[in-house]
């Protein structure tokens, strides 16, 4: 049960959901261990049986923090209404998270070189996205969690890892390094689901799928993937429109039911699009309700 206005006192906490290793170099030697932060947004109140949504801020893999005000307000909105909401921090380029060797060797022949420090980084975003959300199902009982309910948000590089949640193996992004190479591996709930039943894709794009398919020849695309809201801006300078295009080019393949907003002449972050007279919170509102069959009150 869920609720179209703001209901709920919501109380925020803070926790490690895991650790990962930061590197002096990619591909380095250790230099150290980054503790991996969220907030828990906790509707005081709602039934237990709550939704739940994973919040992924954008920085271009770069910078960015989970308490940037674009992303709690979100957190923050849903919160109110019902959800239990979680914005998660992530390992940025700067740190130097653990790679695959098989990542490092696909970057640094498909990459630009001015462009190579972010295809690095997006390979640490994606195993520390994940890591958050085994540590949603993981916890899923103390904050009254209906599990076959998340959601996972993300604007930019967010929404990257939030279609990469949706859509990728199981395995995609835990597998490919040992506990030897990185055993901070052992601190993120690695027993616990990784799942998510709807994408909130807010101008962001299919790289992380691209580059593993790049990989191993294999499209992560199928019918198991969930049901993604896509807004994009046509005239984005930052990701080009062109990655919602193919992204909903590769749903319409798998028949997942997907909705595709272009915004004419909008850039990127348009925080404050109107879609069909709907703000873009109200919009992902309907579209979870639809999706995750949720009750309105």
């Amino acid at each position: 049960m869920v609720h179209s206005d703001a209901t709920y006192r919501v109380d925020v906490s803070t926790h490690v959901y895991g650790q990962g290793l930061s590197h002096a170099e990619w591909g380095g030697a250790p230099r150290g261990t980054v503790d991996l932060l969220l907030d828990v947004y906790e509707p005081v109140g709602a039934p237990a049986g709550r939704p739940a949504m994973l919040v992924v801020h954008g920085g271009g893999f770069t910078s960015g923090s989970r308490t940037s005000a674009r992303y709690t307000e979100p957190a923050q909105y849903f919160a109110e209404r019902g959800w239990v909401t979680m914005s998660i921090d992530y390992r940025v380029a700067g740190q130097k998270g653990t790679l695959p060797d098989e990542w490092i060797d696909f970057v640094n022949s498909n990459i630009p070189a001015q462009g190579q420090a972010q295809g690095f980084a997006l390979y640490p975003a994606a195993r520390d996205a994940k890591a958050a959300l085994r540590w949603l199902h993981a916890n899923a009982a103390e904050y009254q969690i209906d599990t076959a309910r998340v959601a996972a948000f993300g604007g930019s590089a967010g929404a990257f890892l939030a279609v990469m949640l949706g859509t990728s193996a199981t395995d995609d992004f835990v597998a490919e390094i040992s506990l030897d190479d990185d055993p901070t591996l052992e601190t993120t709930n690695l027993s616990a689901e990784a799942s998510v039943h709807v994408v909130l894709d807010h101008w962001g794009g299919p790289g992380h799928l691209e580059i593993l398919e790049g990989i191993d020849g294999v499209s992560r695309f199928d019918e198991t993937d969930v049901p993604i809201l896509i807004v994009h801006g046509t005239a984005d300078p930052t990701v080009p429109y062109e990655q919602s295009e193919r992204l909903a080019a590769a749903y319409e393949q798998t028949g997942v039911p997907y909705e595709l907003y272009p915004v004419e002449g909008g850039g990127h972050g348009i925080w404050n699009a109107s879609i069909e007279g709907q703000s873009l919170s109200e919009l992902a509102f309907d579209f979870m309700v639809e999706h995750l069959l949720l009750d309105v009150r």
